[in-house]
């Protein structure tokens, strides 16, 4: 195995994210390594040492797998900020619009609502409106602080607001569900559709989470 090859495959097995991503990283590693090899060559240098020096010049792997994670982790991170922007606000009208085909007006409810419902059920709706909003702030964010950064620092940010983005959407959830429960849980149970888009909603909170929290370790500063 030549030194290129050991370096790349020391390098791949430090890192982790979308298969696709880590690819294009290790591929432009390996061409960067290759052309420099190269240049070695042409200078006089045997094959071994001028891999060697390709190697020697590029970084140590620690160092440099730190900065490609932390490129991994920023792009899974605008990955979930799209989804939160685009997905909470679509599972928020799309039960609406179930709720108005499949079930009709609220006015079917029969048992008075008390205000404290009322109450409960606009702060769900402020923390909707919040969850992508805070993903659109932290998308202008990575952008603006792109150039003043380093992709440690950047990664971390946006894996903050990513955190947020789905705590605010999770809390939204739950403030209506909890709510709902205590005040009659007969009507968790509204239509088929109206039921399975809020699994659906719940499912996605849940899941936007994990990316939020991945690969700590590896971002401290």
């Amino acid at each position: 195995m030549s030194a290129i090859e050991a370096y790349i495959g020391d390098l791949d097995r430090r890192l982790s994210g979308s298969t696709g991503a880590k690819a294009d990283l290790l591929t432009e590693a390996q061409d960067g390594l290759t052309d420099a090899a190269e240049a070695y060559r042409e200078g006089g240098a045997e094959e071994a040492e001028a891999e060697r020096r390709a190697v020697a010049d590029f970084g140590p792997a620690a160092v440099i797998a730190r900065e490609y994670q932390a490129e991994l982790a920023l792009r899974g991170d605008i990955g979930t900020l799209w989804k939160v922007i685009v997905g909470v606000p679509l599972f928020q009208v799309s039960w609406e619009l179930a709720r108005v085909l499949t079930y009709g007006d609220w006015g079917r409810l029969n048992k008075p609502t008390p205000d404290w419902y009322f109450f409960v059920v606009d702060l769900s709706g402020v923390f909707v409106v919040v969850s992508p909003v805070i993903g659109a702030i932290a998308l202008l964010g990575t952008r603006l602080l792109g150039r003043r950064l380093d992709g440690t620092r950047l990664a971390n940010f946006a894996r903050w607001t990513v955190a947020a983005s789905a705590i605010a959407n999770l809390v939204a959830m739950l403030l209506l569900a909890v709510g709902t429960v205590v005040l009659d849980p007969s009507r968790m149970n509204m239509s088929l559709p109206c039921n399975v888009l809020s699994i659906g909603w719940a499912a996605f909170s849940f899941w936007l989470l994990a990316p939020a929290f991945r690969s700590r370790p590896l971002l401290a500063a």
